[in-house]
């Protein structure tokens, strides 16, 4: 089997909570979608706008901090991380962003006051501000790749970690995005979901005939990774064990899907070859599944090509409905999900999906979470672009 990376750590936070407060709001089947308030500059004046905010306005240091206390202590880690006989060269950072600090580049347009720092609106600001607080002087990684985002980080640090550069490192994305200019430019085309005020909470219908597309949330998700031989010489807790994964490209369109699934079969079959997994061992498949008239039916028939027979027997959740799309966070975040999935053998619902698109005919669990004997997940993660990536999980036995 290729070497894996050994998840030993999370730190996460979405509308639905800090921490394993997202996973028990998973599990009850709430959601954190609400009407967006002037707080986050909506005016009561302006139509209506919703989202899945978090408890408060954070910028994205103040969130990465939190991020990092989290993940490390989940790890059983503590900084210096030297003196627990890490090498700090040995440690890298793959942090993400889909864009900028939106909280600093009103700063900048805002002609403030006081100076802003416009270093933070930079792309790359994240992976230097987590490495510079981990110490961590091995690679430090900002990719980029829209909503895809969040999953290639964590597949830049396999690849670390299995070409034997790095004994951890620490992956993820996040993104504060609740911001009109975002909005705005997401109801121009088309991408947000049709709301009855009454009921914010059913509009993010994925697999559904009545979708109408997604909401936005706010949050993100870092993961420490570590070898195998480092987490042993720890004895680390194994959350689950990163095994496998592929990065492509539909080619196809700026911001359209590849509406032909043959690409994304494709990759998730690269996804389980890297992953030395075969097809009949797939248990669990966590989609990107944003409601969208072209994205779910793309993401399901590409499971079927790609899985053949299995795919009546993978059981498959999306979790947008419950804390928003996350844009350049969602796939780290989602990865998270199906790691504790693994871990507690629990699947989480799917929101909203009746009546069913005949299309997208995979199981899902609706209402509340169901405990699952789930070995082996699937992670995809799609973006504007055309950007593709899948993750593949194992739980760790024994």
């Amino acid at each position: 089997m290729n070497a894996c990376a050994i998840v030993t750590g999370i730190g996460l936070e979405t509308g639905l909570g800090r921490g394993r407060r997202t996973w028990e709001g998973l599990l009850s089947g709430r959601s954190a979608i609400v009407r967006l308030g002037e707080e986050r500059g909506f005016s009561a004046d302006a139509p209506p706008r919703y989202g899945a905010p978090l408890a408060r306005l954070r910028t994205i240091d103040d969130l990465l901090d939190q991020l990092i206390a989290d993940a490390l202590e989940d790890a059983n880690l503590r900084l210096p991380l030297s003196e627990q006989g890490i090498d700090p060269s040995r440690v890298g950072v793959a942090i993400g962003l889909s864009k900028g600090d939106l909280t600093r580049l009103r700063e900048l347009v805002g002609w403030p006051d006081h100076e802003p720092d416009w270093t933070r609106f930079w792309p790359h600001g994240a992976a230097s501000h987590v490495s510079r607080s981990l110490g961590a002087t091995g690679p430090s990684l900002a990719p980029v790749a829209a909503c895809a985002t969040g999953l290639v980080a964590a597949l830049r640090g396999l690849e670390w970690i299995r070409r034997g550069e790095c004994d951890l490192v620490v992956v993820g994305a996040v993104d504060v995005s609740l911001d009109p200019l975002v909005i705005a430019a997401f109801a121009r085309m088309n991408a947000l979901a049709k709301v009855d005020p009454s009921d914010p909470t059913a509009a993010m219908r994925p697999w559904s005939r009545d979708r109408s597309g997604f909401l936005v949330g706010e949050g993100g998700a870092l993961l420490v990774l570590e070898s195998p031989a480092l987490a042993h010489r720890r004895g680390a807790r194994s959350l689950a064990r990163l095994v496998g994964g592929a990065i492509g490209s539909d080619a196809f369109h700026p911001t359209n899907l590849d509406p032909n699934p043959r690409r994304l079969a494709e990759l998730i079959l690269q996804a389980l070859d890297d992953g030395a997994m075969r097809v009949q061992e797939l248990d669990h498949l966590n989609v990107h599944g944003t409601a969208t008239s072209s994205n779910d039916p793309l993401e399901c028939q590409a499971a079927r090509r790609a899985l053949g027979i299995q795919a009546d027997r993978v059981i498959c959740v999306a979790n947008k409905p419950q804390f928003g799309h996350l844009l350049g966070g969602a796939g780290a975040v989602e990865l998270a999900v199906a790691v504790w999935t693994l871990s507690e053998g629990v699947v989480p619902p799917t929101l909203n999906t009746l009546p069913r698109d005949p299309v997208c005919d995979l199981q899902v669990v609706v209402s509340r979470g169901q405990p699952r004997p789930v070995r082996t997940a699937l992670k995809i993660s799609l973006g504007f672009g055309g950007h593709l990536a899948a993750a593949v999980l194992r739980r760790e036995e024994g």
